[in-house]
């Protein structure tokens, strides 16, 4: 009996600490889901702030998405106002450099157009100058050609020809032809023939001297008609004495080319001549150039008379 009222007490004890385990564990679990509630009711207010922060952070990021395309555009109207800028410079360095081309093309128009001016003043001068010339050309000719009966031919040499030498025939012709090749003077033809010309060329070669010579070549076909020693007849071919030597030399010639049938009388002086005598050659045989010779000449001879 004592045996089984132990074993009872003993159950009993089992069975009163089974339900004090039990309701320990029960007010465990209890606090578990009271704690399980609270960070349920905490989670709850932090998915709710999460998702606050979330719609902050998305304003936050619409806004500077905003920023930086402002910022781009800007920085974008920045580099267009640069380049835009460093075109003008570039545009007002050409258009300076275009400015200098124009004022010196100006200045250079201005300093030609004061040379052309000084250049027309001085043709206009001179162009009166020839008009002056021209009509004192034609009233030495008119002279010549009353008085003398003189004219120049240009041709193959020049030919210089007189009228008024025999007072009994006033329209006789008296001739002479002159070339200048080879630094030499070169009688080619006289009609009628004169006596001593030889000596009259060679002087003509060492004074250069044309026109005393034209004066003196006059003078003896006057003279020769008034002894009556005049020979009526050409030159002809194999007659001719030919003498040569250097003349003083220059750079302007006569058309002297001549035949087998025209017989010539060559004579030379020295040919050491200063330069004033050249200048004078060349004025003389350009004075008797075909297209001019018979005026040029003409003028010539009146101021030497």
């Amino acid at each position: 009996m004592e045996c089984s009222t132990s074993n009872l007490f003993d159950t009993e004890q089992v069975i009163t600490q089974q339900i004090h385990t039990v309701d320990s564990f029960t007010a465990s679990i209890s606090k578990s889901i009271q704690s399980l509630k609270t960070t349920a009711q905490q989670t709850s207010q932090y998915q709710v702030q999460l998702e606050q922060v979330k719609g902050k952070l998305k304003e936050v990021e619409d806004e500077l998405v905003k920023v930086l395309a402002e910022k781009t555009r800007k920085e974008a109207k920045r580099m267009a106002l640069k380049d835009a800028i460093a075109s003008a410079k570039a545009r007002v360095g050409n258009l300076n450099a275009s400015i200098q081309e124009h004022r010196n093309r100006k200045l250079e128009y201005t300093s030609f157009l004061c040379q052309q001016s000084l250049a027309l003043a001085a043709s206009e001068g001179k162009t009166k100058d020839s008009i002056e010339h021209r009509d004192e050309t034609h009233e030495a000719i008119s002279w010549y050609n009353r008085v003398l009966g003189f004219h120049v031919k240009g041709g193959r040499g020049v030919k210089f020809t007189f009228k008024n030498i025999n007072l009994k025939n006033p329209n006789e012709e008296y001739s002479f032809t002159v070339c200048h090749d080879n630094n030499t003077y070169t009688l080619l033809r006289c009609e009628p023939s004169l006596d001593g010309i030889e000596e009259l060329v060679h002087e003509l070669n060492k004074t250069d001297g044309l026109f005393k010579f034209v004066r003196v070549m006059r003078k003896k076909f006057q003279e020769a008609v008034a002894q009556g020693s005049i020979v009526s007849t050409r030159v002809e071919p194999g007659e001719s004495t030919f003498i040569s030597s250097s003349a003083p030399g220059t750079s302007v010639r006569s058309d002297s080319t001549t035949t087998e049938n025209e017989p010539q009388v060559e004579l030379s002086g020295s040919s050491a001549q200063t330069k004033k005598k050249n200048i004078r050659r060349r004025k003389g045989l350009a004075l008797l150039s075909p297209d001019s010779a018979s005026c040029r000449q003409s003028l010539r001879l009146k101021t030497k008379k």
